[in-house]
């Protein structure tokens, strides 16, 4: 990230404008990763009636539950964990920005729209007096920042097929834990989660417009079925056994109950 920040440095002098090119760089970098997560997601959701029906046939029995389920993954050839595997794999990025910015000396007294040092908060909210875990001041950057990513997790919600009720709320305290963490980081810093979740808004548009087409997904995930089963991995063998082992013991337990 840093000979990049430094490229971009030797010709750009709005330290403002070199966060956003930088972010927008490394956005369009990770573009394969997030179609790979947002296919997966459209996958799930093309399941999800499918899931709903298992769930309701053996919400009494968990073991069998999973067993049905990876079976559908299976057959379907879909990986559950698809969606996850490039959030993963991007975050040692994340955790590059995060380091950079409250290193950087290059941003020391550079004021970009409102925040007058890139390096340290923008403070244009004062309080005059001290509140827990907020502090002085509000950062607008890291407000944005947090609508930003309210807004993200709410157009997003509808791929969340294995989470319902109380857990979908849960997915809210992220952002609001975020900005209690971040409002007295540097503004160069919010500013580009800030754009990051805008870029993010705007790949998710061009990829559900363009690239994905669930009606397609799901003809596929047709033909999958339709298709001989593969072999089993030896992890998806192993899960399956433990299930299975897992499900039989319970068997036995309730054998037991009803003896006694």
């Amino acid at each position: 990230i840093i000979p990049l920040f430094n490229w971009l440095s030797g010709f750009i002098g709005n330290y403002g404008l070199i966060i956003l090119l930088l972010t927008l760089i490394i956005k369009l970098a990770l573009t394969p990763l997030t179609y790979r997560s947002y296919l997966s997601m459209a996958k799930m959701r093309v399941l999800n009636p499918e899931m709903t029906e298992i769930r309701e046939k053996y919400k009494d029995d968990q073991a069998k539950l999973g067993q049905e389920q990876l079976k559908l993954f299976r057959k379907a050839g879909v990986n559950p964990l698809g969606g996850c595997i490039p959030t993963l794999l991007s975050m040692p990025i994340l955790i590059a920005m995060f380091r950079l910015f409250p290193g950087s000396i290059q941003l020391r007294q550079e004021s970009f729209l409102w925040a007058d040092d890139l390096s340290t908060y923008d403070d244009l909210i004062k309080f005059g007096f001290n509140i827990p875990l907020v502090g002085a001041h509000i950062s607008i950057f890291c407000v944005l920042m947090t609508i930003s990513s309210v807004m993200y997790i709410r157009m997003n919600m509808q791929n969340a097929t294995q989470l319902t009720g109380p857990m979908k709320t849960v997915q809210y305290i992220t952002p609001i834990f975020f900005f209690f963490f971040l409002n007295s980081s540097p503004a160069g810093l919010t500013y580009y989660y800030f754009v990051s979740n805008l870029v993010t808004f705007g790949q998710q548009w061009a990829i559900r417009t363009f690239l994905i087409n669930d009606d397609e997904i799901h003809r596929r995930i047709q033909e999958n079925k339709a298709k001989p089963e593969k072999a089993k991995s030896g992890f998806a063998k192993r899960l399956e056994d433990a299930m299975k082992q897992s499900q039989q013991i319970r068997e036995m337990q309730q054998q037991q109950k009803k003896k006694k």
